[in-house]
């Protein structure tokens, strides 16, 4: 368990050059650096950089940030010394879950940090990225329909497959499927989350059905878009969407 790492040195610094940056960790926010320098103008530096020394990135041994870049810049505006603690790592896969570790402390990472994260070092988050940035879609709606699942959990458990660095893509058809939704997607608009949610669920189930006409589906919408932004009984969503959208039932 992370909790149970051990810290193998403690140590005071104004070598900046020693610290190197994981290109899995969030860009550096400039704002949160002002804040930090102000905080530390007020109460100076109260806790330490966590970092790990590993070749695991590039082959050579180096001292990397796990948690607290925004206050190596802090210190590094103010020109004050830098207290920085090494700790443990096993794996490369450790990394990561450290860094989110740590990170979640101070400020929770999205969903998108996490696929930012792994797709060094799983392939199948760079894709889940490359659809994020193509179609204007949910991470989880694009994970969904990568693991072709119509159901409410099966969606929402592709959260934790994605923090936890187990998310594969295991749907084939997954690129024209993201592409075929956000059609839809677009036309839908400003409809209720949720029933976007049921649009999914539903255009999931018709699509494995080999009958799916993408072409009588946009039609299908625009014939019932008026009732489709006023919807919002999830159940009653489901219906109307497969029988008068999808043509299901």
């Amino acid at each position: 368990m992370i909790m149970k790492k051990q810290f193998i040195q403690i140590a005071v610094t104004t070598d900046y050059t020693l610290f190197n940056y994981l290109p899995m960790n969030r860009n550096i926010d400039a704002k949160q650096v002002e804040a930090l320098v102000e905080s530390i103008r007020k109460m100076g530096v109260r806790r330490s950089i966590i970092c790990i020394k590993t070749d695991l990135i590039d082959g050579e041994l180096k001292t990397y940030i796990i948690d607290g870049q925004h206050l190596l810049h802090a210190c590094q505006r103010e020109g004050i010394s830098v207290r920085y603690e090494y700790i443990e790592i096993t794996d490369i896969d450790d990394i990561v879950n450290t860094m989110a570790f740590y990170n979640n402390s101070s400020k929770s990472w999205k969903l998108m940090d996490y696929v930012n994260a792994w797709l060094y070092i799983h392939p199948d988050y760079l894709t889940l990225k490359r659809f994020k940035n193509l179609y204007n879609l949910e991470p989880l709606m694009i994970a969904g329909i990568c693991n072709n699942s119509d159901s409410y959990n099966g969606v929402y458990s592709a959260s934790d497959l994605i923090k936890n660095g187990e998310f594969r893509i295991t749907n084939k058809n997954a690129a024209s499927m993201c592409k075929d939704f956000s059609d839809l997607f677009i036309k839908i608009g400003k409809a209720d989350r949720w029933v976007k949610h049921q649009f999914l669920r539903v255009f999931i189930q018709a699509y494995n059905s080999k009958n799916y006409n993408h072409k009588a589906t946009l039609q299908n919408i625009d014939d019932n878009i008026a009732t489709i932004k006023a919807m919002t009984d999830i159940s009653v969503a489901n219906q109307f969407i497969q029988k008068n959208v999808f043509n299901l039932i």
